[in-house]
């Protein structure tokens, strides 16, 4: 009888126990995936600083004044006035 109640001793821990583990292997995964998206975004975010870094240097080599007039409130007042 003693062995018989050690097995359902041992059985009812184990169960537990076995939950446990799956549930570690399933966060384990997850950590993964969530690890590999923060990657694959900090890439992409610094792809994008890249690219907004050249637009800045493009507009700010460009020479605006050519090809776009000076506003003067005074003299380019809007057709309702």
């Amino acid at each position: 009888m003693t062995k018989h109640k050690n097995l359902d001793d041992q059985a009812s821990f184990s169960a537990p126990i076995e939950d446990l583990q799956v549930r570690i292997a399933f966060l384990d995964d997850l950590v993964e995936q969530l690890n590999d998206q923060v990657v694959q975004q900090s890439l992409e975010i610094a792809d994008l600083k890249k690219q907004m870094q050249l637009l800045y240097q493009r507009v700010e080599s460009a020479d605006l004044s050519e090809g776009i007039a000076a506003f003067d409130p005074m003299t380019n007042r809007p057709p309702h006035y």
